[in-house]
């Protein structure tokens, strides 16, 4: 079973949803009001938020996203679905402790090897890359660092706009994290 944690519109959470059904069964989200919350609830998937509050320290942030997979049904993954906030080493640990087996990926709008963090396609935009990917890798301490699971790669074309970059990029995001869910499971009985 699968738990997603989401911050914004909810649209690849939305597309492996609807290919995964009654595998994904929670989402947990950090921004009140966020689409995603309206999907969750639009597809049958419990939905729990953990907004960071003004003045909350990154450590009681993540010590409530624990509480909240507390209250997850089991899973086995958890899958950064456009999940806007830095994981720390000491959620990481807590994860594992809670719940020793689990895997954590992420879903990341670029190649690895050539953008870290957030808006790797406003980058291929601006850096007129010829070429783009989006990555789904096992998430380590270590920003957009953990091994690759699984890869899609497409054109950048001089017309493009972040928004044409984008929609050409959903179905292959969707594509990507379900191949990265597909490896895992296959590697885990439990699953």
């Amino acid at each position: 079973m699968i738990v997603a944690l989401c911050s914004g519109q909810g649209r690849t959470f939305e597309g492996v949803t609807r290919m995964l059904g009654q595998h994904l069964t929670d989402v947990v989200c950090d921004v009140p009001n966020a689409p995603v919350l309206e999907k969750a609830n639009s597809l049958g998937v419990r939905s729990h938020l953990v907004p960071r509050s003004t003045g909350q320290t990154r450590a009681s942030h993540e010590e409530a996203l624990i509480t909240a997979l507390k209250e997850c049904a089991p899973f086995t993954i958890v899958a950064l679905l456009g999940f806007m906030r830095i994981l720390s080493a000491e959620f990481l640990n807590q994860l594992h402790k809670n719940w020793p087996g689990v895997e954590i990926i992420n879903l990341h709008p670029a190649p690895l090897s050539q953008y870290k963090g957030a808006h790797g396609l406003r980058f291929a935009i601006e850096s007129r890359a010829p070429r783009w990917g989006v990555s789904v890798h096992r998430v380590t301490p270590q920003l957009d660092a953990g091994p690759l699971l699984s890869f899609r790669e497409l054109p950048v074309f001089p017309t493009d706009t972040f928004e044409t970059l984008r929609e050409r990029a959903h179905p292959l995001e969707v594509s990507a994290v379900l191949e990265a869910i597909d490896i895992l499971t296959r590697r885990s009985p439990s699953s």
